[in-house]
């Protein structure tokens, strides 16, 4: 009985051990694709994370480190020496079936590109927003509501419930939002017939804007400090990008000892940072 008692607990350490590394090779099968899609000047770690938690269905916060890690490297060298280690697709690695056979060569049709990772054109800033139609009109009054109502719902949650809500409201109160709708078309309709497009030459000078900023890589985007964050660091900085931001206040974390040892997505401000932030020390 031990015999078995010790037989059953190392094989549960051992599929342990398997799911950390299929969860990690999982990770790096589909983290690649959404880095490539993602809009990296507006995006940040949580987000992506989130992306890859809709794609696996199952919560990653035991693994945002990892997932953090590959993200910086992926900014550094690019997805080829960022997903080396593991793999950025299990099947080229081969599998344990036949012997001494290497792995067949996929064709794989190109496909252009689409959605999110698709550089889109430069849109005239001054040009009036198109008329809302009567489920984004309900939206716009109701989305505002349910949060007060209810904070802990989740983006995706709400959405769901706006849509629910949507669906079984009666024809009475939906023509409030009709009448709404068209009123909003009335307003685009006059705010066209007084619009001037912006010129070639204005329009080029946002081209040239969009042009810099998917150079530099969005993460990798420099801002200029503000004068508290200048003297938050006070060495001299005056422009930093979100991903040297990030690893800097991170590692102030750390030399300090700010991070709560019950649950590290939770700091304690010291005085230094608690004068930065505007709270009180030990927040």
């Amino acid at each position: 009985h031990d015999c078995e008692r010790i037989g059953a607990r190392t094989h549960e350490q051992h599929t342990d051990i398997m799911h950390v590394d299929n969860l990690e090779v999982a990770i790096n099968a589909h983290l690649p694709d959404i880095l490539r899609r993602a809009d990296l000047e507006k995006s940040t770690v949580k987000t992506l994370q989130k992306e890859l938690e809709s794609k696996l269905l199952m919560s990653l916060d035991t693994k945002k480190d990892y997932i953090r890690d590959q993200i910086e490297m992926y900014l550094k060298h690019g997805a080829r020496h960022a997903f080396a280690d593991s793999g950025e697709a299990p099947e080229q690695h081969g599998g344990a079936g036949k012997r001494g056979k290497a792995p067949r060569k996929r064709t794989v049709e190109k496909k252009k590109k689409s959605g999110r990772g698709k550089t889109k054109e430069v849109q005239d800033p001054t040009k009036p927003k198109g008329p809302k139609g009567p489920y984004m009109c309900f939206v716009g009054v109701r989305r505002p509501r349910l949060k007060q109502e209810k904070p802990t719902l989740s983006f995706p949650d709400i959405s769901r419930q706006l849509g629910i809500e949507w669906r079984s409201m009666n024809a009475e109160t939906k023509a409030k939002y009709v009448k709404m709708s068209e009123k909003d078309k009335t307003r685009y309709k006059n705010e066209l017939e007084k619009y001037v497009p912006l010129n070639d030459h204005e329009m080029e000078k946002l081209r040239e804007k969009q042009r810099e900023r998917k150079a530099a890589g969005g993460l990798q985007v420099m801002y200029k400090c503000s004068p508290e964050l200048a003297a938050f660091f006070n060495d001299g900085t005056v422009q930093i990008n979100r991903k040297e931001l990030t690893t800097r206040i991170w590692a102030y974390f750390k030399e300090k000892e700010l991070l709560d040892a019950s649950n590290r997505r939770y700091v304690f401000a010291d005085a230094k940072l608690a004068a930065f932030l505007g709270m009180q020390a030990g927040d």
